[in-house]
């Protein structure tokens, strides 16, 4: 690995399937689910559930969330909760550090969680439990997950609860016997794959974060990647870290469409998109928005800055002008990378501070050096 590693000029593995919050990548769709889950805690109302298929990053996203976390904030994190009522409390006792004897009873266990809950709550302390792979639980412990969040002072919750889950959790929580515990949900956010943009961001992002954002990849290997993967987060790794194998292998320092299908030939994937209905009217929509989009592209190039303001309503922008650019957390080259820029890519200028420019792109806020962008003056 290592001489993999230094081959590549890489200081990490960049697509590693392990959910590293440090290689968390901000797409839009996980931003917004962070967004949710800062919203149920922060209001101290209800449940939040984040659904989404095996491999979209429901896993990394709460752990990104917990790693934000302040002081006064405590959780108990349970995985694989194919657990009793019973096993459950005395679970989430353990993880918050309490043990229990063998033989208490399940009230008791309750009166337990409740006695912590209203001492955390006097200490001026939030709580909630974070319930990963939560399809897993039987019916009667989400019902007693419902009572538990029930617990509450005159003012306030003592505990919020957010649940991890592939579809069948969402299919489990519309069966007729926990309707109430429905009603409870404030946030029911659904996580999906990438699109193929945010799937090549995100390519880059990984190889950056790693320390080489100047490997090169060719565009049929990113169709390739992503006809395989369908933008999935795990199967874009598993089939990157296999291509950059067959490239350190062929002694080439960029991925090609050949190194793709060698690693999709030896993950035994296959294509899994099929033309459907559904894809037409999506492709005729694709088309009507084109129209208008390559018309006012076609404006800004033949008439200039001018028409690149009307277009964005006045707004204060920049064009990036190299190939690719980090986008920092702070105005500083040491900084957490937040997103990869592409050349071409048109930003929203929010601050100024010396060299740098505070930007937004998308739902993505980060700093980013002066130098790499054409900046657009009223």
């Amino acid at each position: 690995m290592a001489e993999f590693l230094e081959f590549f000029a890489l200081n990490d593995d960049p697509f590693r399937i392990t959910p590293d919050v440090d290689f968390f990548y901000m797409s839009p769709v996980h931003q917004e689910a962070l967004s949710s889950i800062e919203y149920v805690i922060e209001t101290g109302e209800g449940f939040a559930v984040i659904i989404g298929e095996p491999g979209t990053g429901k896993t990394i996203t709460i752990r990104k969330f917990i790693s934000k976390l302040p002081e006064n904030v405590e959780y108990a994190y349970i995985l694989f909760p194919n657990l009793s009522p019973e096993e459950m409390f005395r679970a989430i006792l353990e993880d918050f550090g309490i043990n229990i004897d063998d033989n208490v009873s399940k009230n008791r266990l309750f009166s337990k969680l409740k006695e912590f809950l209203l001492k955390k709550k006097e200490e001026g302390k939030k709580v909630f439990i974070v319930i990963d792979e939560a399809q897993n639980l039987p019916v009667e412990t989400l019902e007693e997950l419902r009572i538990l969040s029930n617990l509450e002072t005159d003012k306030e919750k003592l505990i919020q609860i957010i649940l991890l889950g592939q579809p069948e959790l969402e299919r489990k929580l519309n069966l007729p016997e926990l309707r109430q515990l429905k009603q409870r949900i404030t946030v029911l956010y659904r996580l999906r794959n990438l699109n193929k943009d945010e799937m090549i961001d995100y390519i880059n992002y990984r190889l950056a974060k790693a320390g080489n954002s100047t490997i090169r990849i060719d565009m049929g290997a990113y169709s390739t990647v992503y006809k395989y993967s369908n933008g999935n987060l795990r199967t874009i790794n598993l089939i990157m870290e296999r291509a950059l194998m067959s490239a350190f292998v062929n002694n080439r320092h960029n991925i090609t469409k050949e190194d793709v299908k060698s690693a999709v030939n030896s993950l035994g994937l296959e294509i899994n998109q099929g033309f459907k209905p559904k894809h037409v009217v999506a492709l005729f929509l694709l088309l009507a928005l084109s129209v208008p989009a390559f018309y006012y592209f076609y404006k800004f190039l033949k008439n200039g800055r001018e028409t690149n303001y009307q277009i964005h309503k006045k707004e204060l922008i920049g064009i990036i002008k190299a190939n690719k650019l980090n986008m920092r957390k702070h105005p500083s080259k040491d900084a957490e990378i937040v997103y990869v820029l592409k050349k071409g890519d048109v930003v929203k200028v929010l601050k100024e501070n010396k060299e740098w420019f505070k930007v937004k792109y998308k739902n993505i806020t980060g700093w980013i050096n002066k130098n790499y962008m054409e900046l657009v003056k009223r």
